[in-house]
C-alpha cells in the first residue's frame, strides 16, 4: 500500500519528537579526574584512593632510571606499582621521559640518531611489558613532557625536533601494541615558547597529526576560569589544522598552598576553592572541549631545603607529612565520574 508523502513525513516527525533527549543527543562521557605525583603512592594510600573512587593515575617512567648505563634495561622496579594499580582497576597514564647521561652527555632529550634509537628500545620494552600483550595495565602512553620549555628541551624548544621524535616513537608504540593510544607531551601555556606559537608549529611538521591520539595541554593558570581559555585556544588550533575530533587530556594542573611567591600560589583554602571552581567548569563543559581526563599535580607536597624551595613542591593535596589539606576533600568529591557530572551543572 502506498503511503502519502505528507502522512509519512508527519509520522516521522512525531517519532523523532518522541525520542528522549538522552537518546537523541547523547551526552559526552564523564571526565576522569585523577592525579600524579613526585612518587607513586604507597599500597595503603592507593587502597584509600581506590576506595574513594580513583580510576586513573599518571606515572612518570624515566629511561635514565631504567637504563643507568649502556646495555642495562631494568623496568622491574615499576612492576609492583602497575600490578597494584591493575588490581584496583586504576588506569595508568605512563609518561615516558628522561635520557641517561651516557646517551645524552649534554643533557636534554634524545636528539642524536643513537640516542633516539636507544629511547625507542626503552619505549618498546615498556609497551611490551605493560601494554596489551604484557601486564595489561597501560593503554595510554605520553611521549615526554613540557617540551615547549627549555628545562625539558634544552637549550631551546624545537617543534621540528619534537615532532620528529614523536613520529618515530609513536610507530614503535603502535608496533608493540596495536591497541595503544599515544598522548602528546604536556604543553604549558606560557613556557619558553608559548603554546599558541608552539602548537601550530608542531602541526606544520610532516607526520605530526597522524602520530598521536590525544592532545595534552596543561592547566596551570592564575585564575580557575582561565583553564577553560587554554582548552578553547588549544581546540581552536586543532580545528584550524583539521584535527578537531581528537580528545584532550589535561595531564597537569594545580595551585600551590605555600612556598615562594608565584602567580600560582595561594592559601590552603584558596587551593581548595580554585580546584573546585576549575573542576566544576571542566566537568560541565567537557563536551565543548572533548575533554576526557584531568590530572592534578601533585598528590603530595615535596620536602625541599629552604635555599632551593619551589612553588610546585607545595601543590599537594596532602602536605609532606601526609596531613590532608582542604583541597583533599574537594578532590575526592570529583573522583566518581557520574557524581562529578551530576554536580557540574550547565556549561557557562
Amino acid at each position: 500500500m502506498r503511503v502519502p508523502m505528507a502522512a509519512l513525513a508527519l509520522a516521522l516527525a512525531i517519532l523523532v519528537s518522541a525520542v528522549p533527549a538522552s537518546i537523541a543527543r547523547p551526552t559526552a562521557p564523564p571526565v576522569l579526574f585523577g592525579a600524579g605525583g613526585w612518587s607513586f603512592p604507597s599500597e595503603a594510600t592507593l587502597d584509600r584512593l581506590a576506595d574513594r573512587g580513583l580510576r586513573t593515575w599518571r606515572l612518570t617512567v624515566g629511561w635514565d632510571h631504567a637504563s643507568p648505563r649502556p646495555g642495562v634495561m631494568d623496568l622491574s622496579g615499576y612492576d609492583q606499582v602497575l600490578r597494584r594499580a591493575r588490581r584496583h582497576r586504576i588506569d595508568v597514564l605512563v609518561t615516558l621521559t628522561g635520557c641517561p647521561a651516557w646517551a645524552c652527555p649534554s643533557g636534554g632529550p634524545p636528539k642524536s640518531g643513537a640516542a633516539l634509537a636507544g629511547f625507542r628500545r626503552f619505549v618498546r620494552a615498556a609497551v611490551r611489558r605493560w601494554g596489551h600483550h604484557g601486564l595489561r595495565a597501560v593503554t595510554h602512553w605520553q611521549v615526554l613532557n613540557e617540551v615547549n620549555g627549555a628545562d625539558q628541551w634544552a637549550p631551546r624548544p624545537s617543534a621540528a625536533g619534537y615532532a620528529r621524535l614523536l613520529v618515530r616513537t609513536s610507530r614503535t608504540i603502535r608496533a608493540a601494541d596495536r591497541r595503544a593510544k599515544v598522548v602528546v607531551a604536556g604543553l604549558g601555556e606560557k613556557m619558553t615558547v608559548w603554546l599558541r606559537t608552539y602548537l601550530p608549529a608542531l602541526y606544520r611538521q610532516r607526520g605530526f597529526r597522524r602520530s598521536f591520539d590525544v592532545m595534552a595541554p596543561e592547566g596551570y593558570t592564575t585564575r580557575p576560569r582561565d583553564v577553560g581559555a587554554i582548552l578553547t585556544r588549544t581546540r581552536r588550533i586543532m580545528r584550524r589544522f583539521g584535527d578537531g575530533r581528537k580528545p584532550l587530556f589535561v595531564t597537569e594542573m594545580g595551585w600551590s598552598s605555600g612556598g615562594p611567591p608565584f602567580p600560582f600560589t595561594t592559601s590552603e583554602r584558596g587551593q581548595a576553592a580554585r580546584l573546585t571552581a576549575a573542576w566544576t567548569r571542566l566537568a560541565a563543559c567537557r563536551s565543548r572541549w572533548r575533554l576526557r581526563r584531568v590530572y592534578w599535580f601533585a598528590y603530595t607536597d615535596r620536602e625541599a631545603p629552604p635555599s632551593s624551595d619551589y612553588w610546585g613542591f607545595h601543590n599537594g593535596l596532602l602536605d609532606a607529612a601526609g596531613r590532608e589539606k582542604p583541597a583533599w576533600q574537594e578532590f575526592v568529591r570529583f573522583l566518581r565520574p557520574a557524581r562529578a557530572a551530576r554536580t557540574a551543572g550547565r556549561c557557562r
